[in-house]
């Protein structure tokens, strides 16, 4: 890991050991549920992301799961009456059942021996879309490089590379489903992969998605290219995959002569094709057995021109109630008996409650022309498509969004022209003035997930600017006094935006000013967060000065009937400095924090716990502990506090083990550790002496700093080197 790359969080989790973990966001209000700290930090648009669980599949099913694998394929219901199919290891040995699927019928594309080479220089990372067959390449791959007979294993990718040991000496190749996004890939932990598999002679290739953003970031965070998993074409992987499942030419000639008269097998090998879509192909060419009558309509067959029927064949069903429910229960149920299928159509039909008809009957006499009417409730009523041609908009191709803790896809809406969603709002907003009360309403009770919170924030910000006036924040105000916690977020998100209007910026500077020192916790928590969005991170001088104020605010209310809005205000407060702190502004976070303990009029507590969290992103200290810079005396200082508070110990000790941990491989923190150590047994306390304890019984040979926790506990056992303050 070289000097200017970030380091990962110690840990996954907001509240595993080690870690601090914020207070409680008090009582919920109408059954609104506790929120996570990332979730509050991604909410408010700040910069932090803290590392949790993920969950990737780079390798998606093709056709909703009927149709699965890389270049095999298995074309059947999901219940069809069979046992059902076994999972696809995703960690363990690979079974060699699997392997010797993934070579029969492989074609090899013409960047394969290319990819070996690679593979032989460290671990390869093989990216591609769904259908491409990564997975069935990456197994091919491994057993070209290990050998015909070496044994394979599956790495999940929750798998922390940072911290993993090859559990199985005789393993030779190891597959991995993608990478956990949340943590840094630095070239540290690249380089101590490398090592493990050189130590034991093992390859391992890295699958990947298709996704832009994570490939960039990999060419510039590690400087490598990943392997682009393109394909063979389609008449490679036909005639590979014909010929292994019938050896006989003569054979293969008799069935393909089924085609004759009907199909063209060159237009049937259209370019777009993956080699799962082929092997289908080739699945129904053998199973006609040189039938004419039996292959049919090879083109209805296939499953890949199925989803270009899908729309019309609901739109002809739109106005038969029994018909839709029929196809959907065929559809989820396919392959069992017909009695039962239509029995839950049936039921289906029941629970539907009229949404599935397409119209109501009318409330007049039978030929006046009111027998029937739209059903508002209806199910089928517009689809996406026809919606977004009447309003000129489109679907973007999907993407893979990393944000927060899990993975997740997306089809994004966009308009044809750009900004028209800007000119819409504006112009009702300014023209229909009952439209923007139903508006917020609307956009107030919005869920709690971050990406719709940031969009109502940026929303209400930019209404703020249409309306103007004395009451251009009105409903801002409103929102930053709810009682959900969502509605304080979109409030903190709205005043930023509100604050780039060079007319408005006072206003907002003013209300956050007042808030601060005199408002309820409510809006007290509303400043917290804006301080850590983007008004607040534009302008951090100001965002701490009010920050510092919250702090003060918290101390003189800590009894009474304020005491449980000072908990949510706290738990804000953390998630702000988070915020700031990785937004670029360690230095100016860490010397506030520091002066706030030296004045003594913030609770000492709460100012060690800021540190704590800080802590969590840990790249700033290491870089000046292990330089040596202008700062590192006084982390030194804020770490011997830290470190001999009864409430903050665990979370600091944790915290700095880690960092000792990884400097078994990592030159930079080892420097770190070293010197902090070096500083730290100059003179021990009770938590000094605690953590070199911690260290001498925890760690390995290889742990940093464990001469200097050694030196130090030897000074003290001869009677040196000990402060009874």
């Amino acid at each position: 890991m070289t000097p200017g790359e970030d380091i990962p969080p110690n840990g996954t989790k907001g509240h595993e050991p080690g870690l601090p973990s914020l207070p409680p966001q008090g009582p919920s209000h109408g059954g609104e549920a506790e929120w996570e700290l990332s979730e509050l930090i991604d909410a408010i648009g700040g910069v932090a992301r803290v590392g949790g669980p993920f969950v990737y599949a780079p390798n998606g099913n093709v056709n909703a799961g009927s149709v699965h694998g890389g270049q095999r394929i298995h074309n059947a219901s999901v219940n069809g009456g069979h046992a059902p199919r076994q999972g696809r290891v995703r960690e363990g040995p690979i079974p060699e059942a699997d392997v010797r699927a993934a070579e029969f019928g492989f074609a090899r594309p013409g960047w394969f021996d290319e990819a070996l080479r690679m593979l032989e220089r460290g671990p390869l990372f093989l990216a591609g879309r769904a259908g491409t067959g990564r997975r069935t390449t990456a197994l091919n791959l491994l057993r070209a490089s290990c050998g015909k007979d070496a044994p394979l294993r599956a790495l999940d990718n929750v798998v922390e590379l940072d911290r993993w040991q090859p559990t199985d000496a005789s393993a030779r190749g190891y597959l991995m489903d993608g990478l956990f996004p949340s943590r840094a890939l630095g070239t540290g932990v690249l380089g101590h992969v490398r090592e493990l598999l050189e130590d034991v002679r093992a390859r391992m290739v890295i699958v990947l998605p298709d996704d832009t953003d994570l490939l960039r970031r990999l060419e510039q965070e590690l400087h490598i290219t990943p392997m682009m998993c393109v394909p063979p074409p389609p008449a490679m992987v036909f005639g590979s995959y014909f010929e292994a499942v019938v050896e006989d030419r003569w054979e293969r000639e008799r069935l393909l002569s089924a085609l004759e008269g009907r199909h063209n097998l060159g237009d049937l090998l259209t370019p777009e094709l993956v080699p799962a879509d082929v092997v289908e192909l080739v699945t129904a060419i053998v199973a006609a057995d040189g039938d004419p009558e039996a292959l049919g309509d090879l083109e209805a067959r296939l499953g890949y021109w199925a989803e270009q029927e899908v729309p019309d064949l609901v739109a002809r069903l739109r106005g038969d109630p029994d018909a839709l429910a029929f196809l959907l229960a065929a559809c989820v149920f396919e392959g069992l008996d017909h009695r039962l299928v239509r029995e839950e159509a049936d039921r289906l039909l029941a629970l539907s409650e009229g949404r599935l008809a397409a119209k109501l009957p009318g409330t007049g006499v039978e030929g006046d022309g009111k027998t029937e009417r739209a059903n508002p409730e209806f199910a089928f009523r517009r689809p996406l498509s026809e919606l977004l041609h009447a309003v000129r908009a489109v679907r973007q191709e999907r993407r893979i969004h990393t944000v927060g803790a899990y993975a997740h896809s997306v089809e994004a809406i966009v308009f044809v022209r750009h900004r028209q969603a800007e000119a819409v709002l504006r112009y009702v907003w300014r023209e229909y003035g009952r439209l923007s009360d139903l508006l917020v309403e609307w956009l107030g009770q919005v869920g709690r997930t971050g990406e719709l919170t940031a969009a109502v924030g940026r929303f209400m910000g930019n209404a703020a600017k249409w309306g103007g006036g004395r009451r251009a924040l009105r409903h801002i105000q409103a929102l930053a006094g709810s009682e959900r916690v969502n509605s304080r977020l979109i409030a903190a998100n709205a005043l930023g935006i509100a604050a780039q209007d060079p007319v408005l910026v006072a206003e907002v500077r003013y209300h956050l000013a007042s808030w601060s020192g005199a408002g309820g916790s409510q809006r007290r928590t509303t400043v917290a967060y804006a301080c850590g969005s983007e008004f607040g991170i534009s302008r951090p001088d100001l965002a701490l000065r009010l920050l510092r104020t919250l702090l003060l605010g918290v101390r003189d209310r800590s009894a009474g009937e304020e005491a449980d809005g000072n908990v949510q205000v706290l738990a804000a407060v953390r998630v702000a400095v988070m915020s700031l702190f990785q937004a670029g502004h360690e230095a100016q976070v860490f010397g506030r924090l520091v002066a706030w303990l030296e004045e003594g009029r913030c609770d000492t507590d709460q100012v060690l716990a800021l540190f704590g969290h800080v802590l969590r992103f840990p790249q700033w200290f290491v870089r000046r502990l292990a330089a040596w810079g202008p700062d590192a005396a006084a982390i030194v200082d804020m770490t011997r506090h830290a470190l001999n508070s009864d409430e903050l110990f665990e979370t600091a000790c944790a915290e700095f083990l880690g960092w000792a941990e990884r400097g078994q491989w990592d030159d930079l923190p080892r420097r770190a550790v070293e010197n902090l150590f070096a500083a730290l047994g100059g003179a021990m306390r009770r938590g000094e002496f605690r953590i070199f304890v911690e260290l001498q019984e925890r760690g390995t040979d290889g742990w940093a700093g464990q001469y200097a926790a050694r030196a130090a506990l030897d000074r003290w056992r001869s009677g040196e080197g000990w402060e009874t303050a």
